[in-house]
C-alpha cells in the first residue's frame, strides 16, 4: 500500500487514482505541527517499508528582503518535519526497509540568493549520510537524493512570481530523477546520490578545479534573484 501526503486534495486524488486500488492519501500541511503529528501517527500505526521525504520548497531572494517568518517556515518544513518523520520511521524500521530523503545538488555548493534553502539542504544531506552509516549494518538503507534543476513548478514557487528564470536546458524531467533514484535504491550502496549526469560532472569538476570562493561567486552571479 502506498500512502501519499500533500496539501492539495485534488492532486492527491489524481495520483491515487493513477496508482489504482489499495492505496490512499492524507491531506496535510507539514509546516503545521498538529497536521505533521497526524502523519507521524500514521507511521506509528501502520508498518511501511519505504518512506520518501520529498516535501520542501525554496525562497530565491536576498536574505533580508524576505520576511523572517517565511525563512523559519521553510526551515521547519525542510528540516524539522523531515527529521521528525525520519525518526518515526526509523525507530521501527527492520532489515529491508529504506528511507529516502530528498535533498538538492545545491547542498554540495552554496547558493547566494537562496541562502536559507541551500543551508537546509546541506543539513539534509549531512544528516541523511550520517543515518546511512548508523543503519547500514542493520540492513536498513538510508539515502539522500540530490536532484539538480528539475522540470516542475518548484522554481516558480521559489521566485514567488518575481522575474527570474533558470537555465531550462540544464533541467531534467522528473521521470529521469525518479528512474535514477529507483536504480540507486535497488542497489542500496550509496549514502547520497546526485541525480543527472550533468550535475554529477559539474559537482566533481567544480570541487576539483575551483576554490570554494570561486564556486560561491559563480553561483551568485548565476542566480536571477540577485540581478
Amino acid at each position: 500500500m502506498i500512502t501519499c501526503v500533500a496539501r492539495s486534495e485534488e492532486k492527491l486524488q489524481h495520483v491515487v487514482q493513477e496508482l489504482g486500488e489499495g492505496h490512499k492519501y492524507m491531506v496535510a500541511d507539514l509546516t503545521d505541527p498538529a497536521q505533521l503529528a497526524h502523519v507521524e501517527q500514521e507511521l506509528d500505526n501502520t508498518k511501511y517499508d519505504l518512506l520518501i521525504n520529498n516535501a520542501g520548497y525554496a525562497i530565491y531572494q536576498r536574505f533580508e528582503d524576505a520576511p523572517l517568518e517565511k525563512h523559519e517556515n521553510l526551515m521547519f518544513l525542510n528540516m524539522n518535519a523531515l527529521v521528525r518523520l525520519s525518526y518515526q520511521f526509523l525507530k521501527s524500521a527492520v532489515s529491508g526497509d529504506a528511507l529516502v530523503n530528498v535533498s538538492s545538488a545545491l547542498s554540495r555548493l552554496s547558493y547566494p540568493g537562496g541562502a536559507v534553502y541551500c543551508g537546509t539542504k546541506g543539513f539534509v544531506t549531512c544528516f541523511t549520510e550520517s543515518l546511512w552509516y548508523e543503519h547500514k549494518d542493520k540492513g536498513v538503507y538510508v539515502m539522500a537524493l540530490l536532484p539538480g534543476l528539475t522540470l516542475t513548478n518548484f522554481h516558480k514557487v521559489a521566485f514567488s512570481g518575481r522575474p527570474g528564470e533558470l537555465p531550462q536546458k540544464l533541467a531534467y524531467p522528473p521521470e529521469v530523477v525518479v528512474s535514477e533514484a529507483l536504480k540507486i535504491l535497488k542497489e542500496r550502496r550509496l549514502p547520497s546520490f546526485i541525480s543527472g549526469p550533468r550535475y554529477r560532472f559539474l559537482a566533481a569538476f567544480a570541487s576539483r578545479f575551483f576554490s570554494r570562493k570561486k564556486i560561491i561567486e559563480m553561483m551568485g552571479k548565476r542566480n536571477p534573484a540577485l540581478n
